[in-house]
């Protein structure tokens, strides 16, 4: 891994290698579940509850993989671009996981398009209030990633009212809720939305 500090470098790694195994152990209950899908009437002896069941299962494992699946791509994406482009296609791999997750949950939870256009209002307005912290993260790492005011590899201090004070470190990357800085031995999660409403102050000048 280059451009990163070699105490970043390590926590990258580290978070890699722990996303792996976390993989591993998550494939075979996608499995499971799938398997617990297309046997659900012979299993259970019943349809629709499983159907649900399963779905909100693939929803949640799936959000899981993404994650992993992005950090433990990171190191080979740093070791191949620069800080800025690797922090983006690793955020991007999330999401693009992440929906895929989505549109296969609601294929196995029997929803078409006409049930979907029809409760789709309602829908987005419960989740929207269910979800409010979680989309409003997501939202801000999409803002973060075309307003830039920082770049994996950069070394800031983020100050706002939601951090009780001031918080400085290494940007390691740019996740679908977290911003993560490595500092010193430590990883310090900051939230989206705070760290978009923070004052960023560069500690050093970036690299031309």
């Amino acid at each position: 891994v280059t451009h990163l500090s070699a105490a970043a470098a390590q926590k990258l790694r580290e978070n890699a290698s722990k996303a792996r195994r976390e993989v591993l152990v998550l494939t075979p209950l996608v499995i499971a579940v799938l398997l617990a899908y297309r046997y659900r009437e012979t299993i259970f002896g019943a349809d629709e509850p499983v159907r649900v069941a399963c779905a909100i299962a693939l929803v949640w494992l799936g959000w899981w993989v993404a994650r992993d699946i992005g950090r433990a791509v990171s190191p080979a994406l740093f070791s191949r671009l620069d800080p800025p482009t690797a922090g983006t296609v690793s955020f991007l791999i999330r999401l693009f996981l992440l929906g895929l997750a989505l549109l296969v949950a609601l294929k196995y939870a029997g929803l078409d398009p006409r049930a979907l256009a029809v409760g789709g209002a309602f829908t987005a307005v419960v989740v929207g209030l269910a979800a409010q912290n979680t989309l409003g993260n997501v939202l801000a790492g999409l803002l973060l990633l075309s307003a830039r005011p920082f770049r994996v590899g950069d070394r800031v201090r983020f100050q706002a009212g939601g951090l009780a004070g001031q918080v400085e470190g290494v940007v390691m990357g740019l996740g679908l809720l977290y911003v993560t800085l490595a500092q010193g031995e430590d990883t310090i999660m900051i939230p989206n939305n705070v760290a978009m409403s923070a004052a960023v102050v560069p500690l050093r000048e970036p690299a031309a």
